[in-house]
């Protein structure tokens, strides 16, 4: 099974899908940044571009390096660097900062997305732009969009404890044992995340957390959506999840293929 090939796939897809909401809601809705209204048309200019470029990775294509490349310097200048640090620091706070989830969500959609250029660089080295055509670059997206990625899961991981009434909500009733698997599904992005950070346990990490959040999109953010697809919240939730599945199966590729 080409784990970086199908999660090229789930991120494409998810990415497309967040586009097409950047039209609905007329906002650039990567990260869930604080909210503008009054710029509907460079909204719907920077999610033509996400579009455009999630097609590329999708199917795979020669351009896709650089793709994603795009997407991430896209969200990390109008989505974290414009709206998110400023309202961190218009509302300076450890407490606002540490829990500024999507703040940090926004983090790792940049660090995925350079994980995701830098395994096309990896399988396509003749087709790097001669800009950034070097090892150490393509290297350094690589560790970048780890330790971003990380960052996010942790921070993930501590905030079902700290908001551990609102998790165990939002588990469908279907789901059993809400108690449980609340704090233990903290417990994994923890694991997770610092997993992700050493090597040896990196493949491990990446595949075993890129499953469980998929599984989350399959059981969780699907019927949620279905449940209600005009709630903000759920029709994000469903695309988000399958991107950073499909983030953490191409890590996975790309820590087999190095092993």
């Amino acid at each position: 099974m080409n784990k970086e090939l199908i999660g090229r796939k789930f991120f494409g897809t998810g990415m497309l899908y967040l586009s097409v909401l950047c039209f609905l809601s007329a906002d650039f809705i990567f990260g869930r940044p604080p909210v503008v209204t009054d710029l509907p048309i460079l909204a719907y200019l920077l999610g033509a571009i996400v579009g455009v470029s999630s097609i590329a990775v999708l199917i795979n294509s020669k351009h896709g390096a650089s793709a994603g490349l795009f997407i991430a310097v896209i969200i990390l200048i109008f989505s974290l660097l414009i709206r998110h640090v400023p309202f961190v620091i218009r509302s300076f706070a450890f407490e606002k900062i540490l829990w500024n989830i999507n703040g940090f969500k926004t983090l790792a959609l940049v660090g995925g997305s350079l994980i995701v250029s830098a395994s096309f660089f990896q399988d396509r080295d003749k087709d790097a732009p001669p800009f950034i055509f070097h090892s150490n670059t393509v290297h350094s997206f690589k560790v970048t969009g780890i330790v971003f990625l990380s960052i996010f899961l942790i921070i993930s991981g501590f905030a079902h404890f700290r908001f551990l009434d609102f998790v165990t909500g939002f588990i469908p009733d279907y789901i059993p044992f809400h108690g449980f698997f609340a704090p233990f599904t903290g417990v994994c992005l923890i694991a997770g995340g610092v997993g992700l950070l050493l090597p040896p346990t990196r493949f491990w990490a990446a595949l075993l957390s890129g499953s469980m959040i998929f599984g989350w999109f399959l059981l969780l953010h699907i019927p949620r959506f279905l449940a209600d697809m005009n709630a903000t919240s759920d029709r994000q939730g469903l695309g988000e999840s399958l991107v950073f599945a499909g983030i953490l199966f191409v890590l996975a590729g790309m820590s087999e293929k190095k092993a």
